[in-house]
């Protein structure tokens, strides 16, 4: 659980400063890259929006890694029972007709609340012991309840 909280904090502040240095290099040569060609402002544009997305999306990642800080700083985190109620996202593999369950939701009955958490192995219907950072929502399984 720690190792996937220090790899998605190392990917988004990666994925953060490279998007906003090329964002400001293509700025700073753009009429070098872009201006001097037939489409070049189209270009530019859309290197812009997709960058400026991209920037977002990880700025996004991080603060919530920055959020759970404390609790992998202290070697805490949240643990309680939960029933696996659903997947929330199920994707079927056209090629070899593989269907991929991800995204389960709990529910808390301690705080009779639901929560779409991230981990494998687990199966709808069953009570399992959990811990969890509660911003990233990086879990783990610690024991099968039921």
């Amino acid at each position: 659980m720690v190792e996937q909280y220090w790899e998605l904090f190392a990917l988004s502040l990666a994925g953060t400063v490279i998007c906003v240095v090329m964002l400001v290099l293509g700025f700073v040569f753009a009429k070098k890259l872009f201006l001097n060609k037939k489409y070049g402002v189209v270009g530019l544009v859309l290197l812009s929006v997709i960058l400026a997305l991209v920037t977002a999306l990880s700025a996004h990642h991080f603060i919530l890694c920055c959020k759970d800080y404390s609790y992998v700083s202290d070697n805490t985190y949240i643990e309680a029972k939960a029933e696996m109620i659903e997947y929330t996202s199920v994707e079927r593999d056209a090629e070899n007709g593989l269907v991929v369950y991800r995204k389960p939701k709990f529910f808390l009955p301690e705080r009779n609340e639901y929560i779409v958490l991230y981990t494998k192995d687990v199966e709808v219907g069953e009570t399992y012991l959990i811990r969890y950072y509660p911003n990233t929502r990086i879990c783990e399984i610690v024991d099968k309840v039921s």
